[in-house]
């Protein structure tokens, strides 16, 4: 014999029937999945089973394979099912160990896994551009001949850790990025303090020159301490860092913002081989060298990163066809040792 419903579990119910009810969720809105559902009214997962059931029988929500829970309607049913697998197509970069690819893989490898969406990885440079069967969802990471199939096929796509330029070629881009100029402010505000000077003895360290990212985070410093100076490092790695260090200490006496902690470690190496103090130094990114030499950064939010990339996979895979989505995570200051202080 089932046992019968506690009040709080029926409470629960009718809440939810109330909810799905008053017309603020538009059909195909994603609803509670049952871990959510389990988390928000402190219940078993078992029991946020059962009820997420109940209102499937009712025709309240629908629950689709390794999506979730939603309203019905609000999706194209001719597509529904168009996309049933899922590519993380990255570059090559992304087996070295420690970098911010293999972070990135790592982290929504993990989130996809506990949401129960299946997926492989490819290797851009494996990959050509007719490789990608219709019925794949590609995941994108510093590939852009595979971007730009997809652009001109209006083929739809996830794009991480970047923003699709702008035009009509990119209506159907989706992309999960981080706010590198926001980041690029809080470098600046950690350097100067209260201090009310415009950066004269600060100085910004750059990666590319036209790499979004670098000038992005370039133009948040900027944007804070106009009269700050610029050196280019001409790349991402700690050997560039050692290689401008004498520039970027020259003219920053005051402090340092690298555009990521590996270009601050090669400025610090620099220093240690010439026994010169340790700069005022902020990197970007909290990767693992920035724990190992006490560096203060700016982090990205790597769980709401992997979290964002995760629902709109979901999203897409179970037939979803409205607009591109555009989300954008802001780094958190993780403050260690910022160095000297003249």
């Amino acid at each position: 014999m089932a046992r019968s419903r506690s009040e709080r579990v029926g409470e629960i119910l009718g809440a939810m029937r109330a909810r799905l009810r008053d017309g603020a969720l538009l059909p195909g809105a994603r609803f509670l999945s049952a871990r959510e559902l389990a988390t928000t009214y402190g219940v078993s997962y078992q029991t946020a089973h059962r009820l997420l059931d109940e209102l499937c029988t009712e025709g309240l929500v629908e629950r689709r394979a390794a999506s979730g829970t939603y309203l019905p309607g609000g999706v194209d049913t001719e597509l529904r099912g168009a996309f049933t697998e899922t590519w993380l197509i990255l570059s090559g970069r992304a087996r070295r160990p420690h970098s911010f690819g293999a972070r990135l893989l790592s982290e929504l490898s993990r989130c996809l896994h506990r949401e129960g969406i299946s997926w492989q990885v490819c290797w851009a440079e494996n990959v050509a551009t007719g490789d990608l069967p219709p019925a794949v969802f590609p995941v994108l990471w510093e590939s852009p001949e595979i971007l730009a199939t997809c652009r001109c096929d209006g083929r739809r796509a996830l794009l991480l850790n970047a923003r699709p330029a702008p035009g009509l070629d990119t209506t159907f881009i989706d992309s999960v990025s981080v706010d590198d100029a926001f980041g690029g402010a809080c470098a600046a505000d950690l350097l100067n303090g209260t201090a009310k000077g415009d950066g004269r003895g600060l100085c910004v360290v750059t990666a590319r020159a036209g790499d979004p990212r670098s000038d992005a985070r370039q133009e948040g410093f900027l944007s804070r301490l106009p009269n700050a100076s610029v050196v280019c490092a001409g790349g991402w790695y700690t050997e560039d860092g050692i290689r401008v260090a004498p520039d970027a200490l020259f003219h920053g006496p005051r402090g340092i913002f690298c555009a990521n902690d590996r270009l601050a470690e090669g400025v610090l190496i620099a220093c240690e081989r010439s026994h010169f103090p340790r700069p005022r130094l902020v990197g970007f990114d909290d990767a693992p060298v920035a724990t190992t030499r006490e560096l203060t950064t700016l982090a990205i939010p790597w769980s709401e990163l992997a979290a964002d990339a995760t629902e709109i996979i979901r999203r897409r895979i179970s037939g979803d066809v409205s607009a591109a989505r555009r989300r954008i995570v802001t780094p958190r200051p993780v403050l260690r040792r910022l160095g000297r202080t003249g």
